[in-house]
């Protein structure tokens, strides 16, 4: 399971610098206006902010085998890593001038997705807590 987590660890490190990285160029850019430049800032604080969350659940609850943090990160997984593409759709022609881009978005959604899948593996293999110890777990006498 800790490979997992660290899987999507460094999906969120990635694109954290990803954006980082981006940042300065749309920042001054006289193409884009103020308001636009505005939100390109508040996305990068909300992308880091899913990121460390994302951190957070995949070291902590995940590592427990809590179900509920499996179906948040499948949450923050649409938006923090599928917002990209999502947003590709809905303006295509806002899209970046250049695909290495978008190939570098999908790569880290990749290695999110198998840290994903890998947990899924693991949380479902395993038995509820519920089921591990009580009466319905014990054989009749």
């Amino acid at each position: 399971m800790r490979w997992a987590a660290a899987l999507m660890s460094a999906a969120c490190v990635i694109q954290v610098l990803g954006y980082l990285y981006a940042l300065p160029g749309h920042l001054g850019d006289p193409t884009w206006s103020q308001h636009a430049q505005f939100h390109m800032v508040e996305a990068f604080i909300w992308i880091t902010g899913f990121d460390v969350a994302i951190v957070a659940l995949a070291w902590g609850p995940l590592q427990r085998k809590e179900r509920w943090s499996f179906w948040l990160l499948t949450a923050l997984f649409v938006s923090a890593q599928g917002g990209h593409f999502l947003a590709s759709a809905a303006v295509p022609q806002g899209r970046p001038a250049y695909r290495w881009y978008d190939w570098a978005l999908l790569g880290v959604l990749l290695l999110y997705a198998i840290g994903l899948g890998a947990s899924a593996s693991v949380i479902y293999r395993a038995r509820p807590a519920a089921q591990q110890s009580g009466p319905a777990s014990r054989p009749a006498p």
